[in-house]
């Protein structure tokens, strides 16, 4: 029971990489249009990679691990796109990826930083 729990538990994630998958090697002509600056949108999708991977960090230590891996994903993602037609590696939307994965590192830092749990102080406080 315990792995079906766990397995659901990884299927946000695991169909976020899909379809991260899915839209880096689309056509340049099948692209849709967001109206949204580029690399804003590499940022934002990589952010959410690792807000959606967090939970699966058994410790909160092995993130780093996860968002190494979130990087190289989107790097091997850019290289690919040099098979996918009219589109081409980029080392800047490779930046942007990574900046937005270290930037969800650095809110969930902040964010288990400022949610740790007080001790209770008795009346006196103690």
């Amino acid at each position: 029971m315990k792995y079906v729990i766990n397995t659901l538990r990884a299927l946000p994630l695991l169909g976020y990489a899909v379809f991260i998958g899915y839209a880096s090697t689309l056509p340049s002509a099948e692209m849709p249009d967001l109206n949204v600056w580029d690399k804003l949108q590499h940022f934002g999708a990589y952010l959410l990679f690792v807000l959606l991977a967090y939970p699966l960090t058994l410790q909160p230590r092995n993130l780093h691990l996860i968002v190494i891996a979130i990087c190289a994903y989107g790097g091997a993602l850019e290289l690919a796109q040099v098979f996918s037609p009219g589109r081409y590696a980029s080392f800047l939307d490779f930046i942007a990826n990574s900046l937005g994965a270290l930037s969800g590192l650095l809110l969930l830092k902040i964010f288990l930083s400022t949610n740790k749990p007080r001790p209770i102080q008795d009346s006196l406080g103690r």
